[in-house]
């Protein structure tokens, strides 16, 4: 009767540990799924305010999305081209990014499934747009500075 009750009590505990590593690899999906909406709404959100602001103030201040790497403002040829420039470009890139980031978080509240191509898409198409706005910011840094 012994041996039996251990044999009930070993499978009921390897059954229990295996929906715990399930339930926590759940989770996990679910916090990095979170977390790249956080990363898409807000880099979506941080590069519509640098363009209002530069909008508003026709001035170049500290930002990090708004300078090309090794550029200081205080080096630029021609503050006034380079932000007629910048900004529309600035402003596709924060309208894109928080569409992507509003069209990610509508798949992973309503369809809560895994469609392959959907997810393959929710990181090309930021990394794309990413990669546009680095080519951008290359060439002002050939022109302005």
């Amino acid at each position: 009767m012994h041996r039996l009750l251990t044999v009930f009590e070993e499978a009921a505990t390897g059954a229990t540990e295996a929906e715990n590593g399930a339930a926590t690899l759940n989770d996990m999906g679910g916090m990095l799924s979170i977390i790249l909406l956080i990363m898409l709404v807000g880099s979506g959100v941080y590069a519509l305010y640098t363009y209002i602001r530069l909008h508003r103030t026709c001035a170049l201040f500290p930002n990090k999305f708004l300078y090309p790497g090794n550029c200081t403002p205080d080096k630029c040829v021609d503050v006034d081209g380079f932000i007629d420039y910048i900004e529309p470009r600035l402003l596709v890139l924060g309208v894109a990014m928080l569409l992507c980031g509003i069209a990610y978080g509508l798949y992973s509240m309503l369809l809560k499934g895994s469609i392959i191509w959907v997810d393959i898409a929710t990181i090309v198409i930021p990394a794309g747009i990413f990669v546009w706005y680095m080519v951008v910011q290359r060439k002002a840094s050939k022109e302005y500075w």
